[in-house]
């Protein structure tokens, strides 16, 4: 009897015993700008049929190489997902829902991942109001449904997780954007555990809110902003995220921001805000892209 304890004393040892698992993880956050009506078009602004050739150049470009990146998106129609989808090949995939129904109807704010590289394990469209489950509900003073997609990502290779959290605020309401930048600490907190294990959540997306706005200081006290976790030599491009489509600058805010809840384990490598307009003079959209490589290095426990 003594000797069969022993053994299952043993076995439950080797059945506990950690091990280490590192995946090189690049986030990035774009808002494309939707594919508007010739008469709805800014000044400065190309339709999306001359956008779109450029932006999927740009895309396959800073993802070539990294297949473990997961990229967020706003101001997605439906049809513009689909053109990026085969601009981007057979192995990607999207999640997310669009605003007014949860399914193809209003702006997306979609997540795109390699099928090859991770497993999509769970994933909720939530609405950015009182009732944040119920499709089409728009928020305080909020002029239309604002919505965030989340979805919890297995590493096919590694078994790493992690969750990604997608949004796009109002561009008017600041009592929408507080109640909003609420809504996502409540959430980053109910997804930010799986099975006792603890995961990294990271919240990207255009908040319509400088770092002096209160929906900003909310998320920057309760979270931690990728920018001013990488070293200021690993910070590369613009600081401003919005253009509008101005040549000279005039207009360009910091909008687009990046988040993570907790730090713990993850080594940020480098961070940029990449240009959208380049020799033809053409803008990509009036948003800059905002890019982080980081390393993520998890314990787990094999069974």
């Amino acid at each position: 009897m003594k000797l069969l304890w022993l053994l299952v004393g043993a076995a439950a040892s080797v059945a506990a015993v950690p091990y280490q698992r590192t995946i090189n993880l690049r986030l990035m956050t774009y808002n494309i700008r939707y594919n508007v009506k010739p008469s709805k078009a800014e000044d400065g602004e190309e339709l999306w049929p001359i956008r779109r050739p450029l932006m999927a150049a740009q895309l396959n470009y800073e993802l070539a190489g990294r297949p473990d990146s997961l990229v967020c998106m706003q101001e997605v129609t439906y049809p513009q997902a689909m053109d990026l989808m085969d601009d981007f090949g057979d192995d990607w995939a999207l999640t997310g829902g669009g605003r007014w129904d949860g399914a193809k109807k209003g702006e997306l704010s979609p997540i795109f991942y390699r099928r090859s590289i991770w497993n999509l394990e769970q994933t909720k469209t939530y609405w950015l109001s009182r009732t944040p489950d119920k499709a089409g509900s728009i928020g305080w003073d909020a002029e239309l449904p604002r919505i965030v997609t989340v979805g919890r990502f297995r590493h096919i290779h590694t078994g790493a997780r992690v969750v990604y959290m997608c949004t796009h605020f109002d561009w008017e309401g600041k009592k929408s954007q507080e109640h909003s930048a609420a809504i996502i600490v409540d959430l980053a907190d109910r997804w930010s555990s799986h099975k006792r294990e603890s995961l990294p959540v990271f919240i990207a997306g255009d908040l319509n809110a400088t770092p002096d706005s209160p929906a900003y200081n909310l998320l920057a006290t309760q979270f931690y902003d990728l920018k001013y976790e990488v070293p200021s030599n690993k910070r590369f491009g613009h600081q401003k995220t919005y253009t509008g489509f101005n040549i000279d600058g005039s207009e360009d805010m910091e909008l687009d921001h990046m988040f993570v809840r907790d730090p713990m384990d993850i080594r940020f490598k480098s961070f940029a805000v990449l240009n959208t307009r380049y020799d033809d003079g053409i803008f990509i959209s009036d948003h800059r892209p905002v890019v982080v490589d980081m390393e993520i290095t998890q314990i787990a426990r094999k069974y």
